[in-house]
């Protein structure tokens, strides 16, 4: 070998070596694909990925296989995207099988214009992930801080609705008694009951719109009209704000369905209208809150960051508030940033909802002027094909039955009521105030019972336990579960113990008959 061959030898295998390190120094999963998807080449942080110590054992391997665990590519894979498109691809991927997210990228690479392989990225970005599901909670925590005293009020006012008709009705049967004259009409008794009822549906949706604006959990999207959402919403809103802001509510009639999750929309909507408020203290103002459809072009989108051309619902809020500067505007979205003084606030709103309609597509604008202000629009995008909504209907002719039950609930005050319905629709009752008490029935005479109704929280025994326990015994037998909180069991645990309806607390007489029917009538 001549000394230049020598030489020439030695700076390639310096060369290699210098690639190999910085390939290796790279912090993220570095891997190059051939066409086929198998791994040619990976770097040190691939390799701790998928827990191997050596690169031969990645080499030859489909990407889906090591990474995803799966026998073909993942659905969204953007291998796919860059291989039909001829261009480089970006996408955040939660891959189950190593229980990690990341922010995926892919580049295809060509040889005298023949594809020849794709390098692959992967950057781990579960921590970010948990740290913003993190701060989303707590800005929920915030915004319900924020409308706990109105809260309070509209559960007075509906308590002084239920106490006062009772007190009335309690009265006017004293008098009678003692023998004043003045005899209670049926008609005064229905009025006063039909107040009462009203009363008490109020305070169940007030519970169930700060339930699902404070819950926990993965982001579910689905097929939505948004205006029942934004109505909901409103509703919360103005029971919760101070009366010197008067809500006022727009919404057009032909809106396109949108693909989100249903609690965000309310999340996002319930903080711009906080913040709202927030800047209209302590004189108060107008709040106006907007639904519209835009069919954005391309000029329309060139003023709005991060919006495509497309239809979209515009859900917009404006306030008469003191507005904001510039400068103001300019950092409104970074998180923690914030103009509310020490304690009144985290700054991480306004961060928080522009993640949100990132996730979703769309875009968020913001207009305003000192003195006269603000305008936030967000921007939900239209699904391409509307679905169609089934809206439920309850009959209102209750059907009975003769069937034998067990109810359980530990509220003494539950048992006596839903009891007397149920004798009235019929069915022979057995009760029990605990999980114990009522298996310990059910095992006494388990074909005795034709349906179990339980509570979900109870002391000593859970009713799920209980289900189990009862589904165990005899797998046929129908179960209703029953929570104040629809997040209590999930619908795997739910189907393992036998459940074959979960109801929502307070129960509707005419819900919980048509559903006993429903599930006695199946069992038949």
């Amino acid at each position: 070998m001549s000394g230049t061959e020598k030489i020439g030898r030695q700076l390639t295998e310096q060369a290699a070596q210098e690639w190999r390190l910085t390939f290796d120094a790279i912090t993220d999963a570095v891997s190059v694909l051939d066409p086929g998807f198998n791994i040619v080449r990976a770097n040190r942080a691939a390799l701790e990925l998928v827990h191997l110590a050596d690169e031969e054992h990645l080499v030859g391997h489909p990407c889906y296989s090591l990474f995803a665990g799966r026998e073909a590519p993942c659905d969204k894979c953007p291998v796919i995207l860059a291989r039909s498109t001829g261009l480089a691809q970006r996408m955040e991927l939660e891959h189950q099988h190593l229980g990690r997210s990341f922010s995926v990228s892919v580049a295809p690479f060509f040889d005298a214009g023949v594809l020849i392989g794709y390098v692959h990225v992967a950057k781990d970005v579960t921590p970010q992930r948990k740290l913003e599901k993190q701060l989303v909670q707590a800005q929920k925590m915030e915004a319900i801080a924020t409308l706990a005293g109105g809260i309070a009020h509209d559960f007075n006012n509906i308590l002084g609705a239920i106490l006062g008709n009772v007190d009335l009705l309690l009265y006017r049967f004293r008098q009678e008694k003692l023998g004043s004259g003045e005899v209670i009409t049926r008609e005064e008794m229905q009025e006063a009951l039909e107040e009462v009822r009203r009363a008490g549906r109020r305070a169940a949706e007030l519970v169930q719109q700060v339930l699902a604006f404070s819950r926990q959990g993965r982001s579910q999207k689905q097929s939505l009209i948004i205006a029942p959402v934004v109505k909901e919403a409103v509703k919360l809103l103005r029971s919760s704000l101070p009366t010197t802001i008067e809500v006022k509510l727009a919404l057009e009639d032909e809106l396109c369905q949108v693909q989100a999750d249903p609690s965000q929309v309310h999340q996002v909507l319930m903080n711009l209208c906080t913040n709202a408020a927030h800047a209209m203290r302590p004189r108060g103002g107008e709040l106006s809150i907007k639904l519209a459809m835009v069919h954005a072009d391309e000029e329309y989108c060139r003023t709005i960051s991060e919006l495509q051309p497309g239809a979209y619902v515009a859900m917009s809020v404006r306030d008469t508030g003191h507005g904001m500067p510039p400068e103001v505007i300019e950092r409104i979205f970074d998180p923690f940033f914030t103009t509310k003084e020490v304690g009144e606030g985290t700054g991480l709103g306004l961060s928080v909802i522009h993640g949100v309609m990132v996730d979703h597509g769309g875009a968020i604008q913001v207009q305003s002027e000192v003195d006269k202000g603000s305008l936030f629009t967000v921007y939900w995008p239209c699904m391409a094909t509307a679905v169609e909504v089934v809206k439920d209907r309850q009959a209102w002719v209750l059907e009975g039955g003769n069937e034998r039950i067990l109810f359980v609930d530990d509220e003494e005050e539950i048992v006596r009521v839903r009891k007397r319905m149920l004798q009235y629709l019929g069915y022979q009752v057995e009760t029990a105030t605990n999980g114990v008490e009522a298996e310990e029935l059910f095992r006494q005479n388990p074909d005795c019972f034709d349906l179990l109704i339980t509570d979900q929280t109870m002391p000593r025994m859970t009713g799920l336990e209980l289900a189990r326990l009862v589904h165990a015994q005899r797998p046929a037998i129908p179960i209703i579960l029953c929570s104040g909180y629809s997040a209590a069991v999930s619908d795997e645990d739910a189907r393992s113990a036998g459940i074959g309806k979960f109801l929502r607390k307070p129960m509707d007489m005419r819900v919980l008959a048509t559903v006993m029917r429903e599930l006695l009538n199946r069992e038949s």
